[in-house]
C-alpha cells in the first residue's frame, strides 16, 4: 500500500524547482551515459525527478542536491537492469518506466534535448578507442566509472548510493580502471598506435578525458 506523498510548502516548491532547473542537464547527461540511448534516459531523468518531488521533505538540504538525486537515479538505473534481466521477451525501449502510483503522472518540460558540451565530450570527442572501451563495460561499471571519474561523486557517497562498504567501491573501481587500461591498450596494439596510461581514478572527468588519450 502506497503511502500519501508529503505535501511540500511553497518554500520547498521554489527550492526543489531551482535544484531541478540547475541540475537537470547534468542529470540527462548521466543518465544518457549510463543508458546508452536517449529514450531510456529521457525515462530515467523524468523518474528520478518525480521521485525526487515526492521525497524532497528528506533531503537534508546542507549536502550537495545533485549527489542526491544521483543516488536516485543510480538506483533506478540498476532497477531497471534487473527488470529486463528477468524479461524473457523483448521490450520496448520507448517505454515509460512506471512511477509505482496508478493514478499520479508528473512530467517536467525541458525545451531543448540537443547535446550540449558535456554530452558531446562523453558521446563524440572521445578517441574512438577510449569509447568503444567504455562500451564495452558492464552497466555497473559504466555506473560506478561515471559517478566516480566523470561526477567526482566521493567514496563515502558512491558507496552510499550503492549499498556497498567504501572498501568494495574502491576494488571495484581499481579493477575497472586496470581493465580500461588493459583493453585501451590491447585495441591500440592492434591498430598500432600508443596508448598512454591511465593515471588514476579522476582521470576521466570532464575536462580530463581528451580525444588523443
Amino acid at each position: 500500500m502506497q503511502t500519501e506523498a508529503h505535501a511540500l510548502t511553497n518554500t520547498e516548491e521554489s527550492s526543489f524547482s531551482q535544484h531541478m532547473a540547475d541540475s537537470y542537464r547534468k542529470v540527462y547527461n548521466m543518465a544518457y551515459r549510463l543508458a546508452g540511448n536517449r529514450a531510456d534516459a529521457e525515462d530515467l531523468t523524468q523518474e528520478s525527478f518525480f521521485r525526487a518531488y515526492r521525497a524532497y521533505h528528506e533531503f537534508e538540504g546542507d549536502k550537495p542536491f545533485e549527489n542526491w538525486i544521483y543516488r536516485i537515479l543510480s538506483r533506478l538505473f540498476l532497477d531497471l537492469l534487473r527488470a529486463r534481466r528477468r524479461r524473457v521477451r523483448t521490450v520496448s525501449y520507448d517505454t515509460p518506466i512506471p512511477n509505482g502510483f496508478s493514478d499520479d503522472s508528473l512530467y517536467f518540460d525541458v525545451a531543448d534535448h540537443s547535446p550540449d558540451p558535456e554530452e558531446r565530450l562523453m558521446t563524440g570527442a572521445l578517441s574512438e578507442d577510449l569509447q568503444k572501451v567504455m562500451n564495452s563495460l558492464s552497466a555497473e561499471q559504466r555506473l560506478l566509472v561515471n559517478l566516480a571519474d566523470v561526477e567526482n561523486v566521493p567514496y563515502q557517497e558512491i558507496a552510499e548510493m550503492l549499498g556497498k562498504p567504501v572498501g568494495t567501491v574502491r576494488s571495484r573501481l581499481h579493477r575497472t580502471h586496470k581493465l580500461i587500461r588493459s583493453r585501451l591498450e590491447s585495441l591500440r596494439r592492434q591498430t598500432g598506435a600508443n596508448a598512454p596510461a591511465v593515471q588514476n581514478r579522476r582521470s576521466f572527468g570532464p575536462g580530463r578525458l581528451s580525444p588523443a588519450m
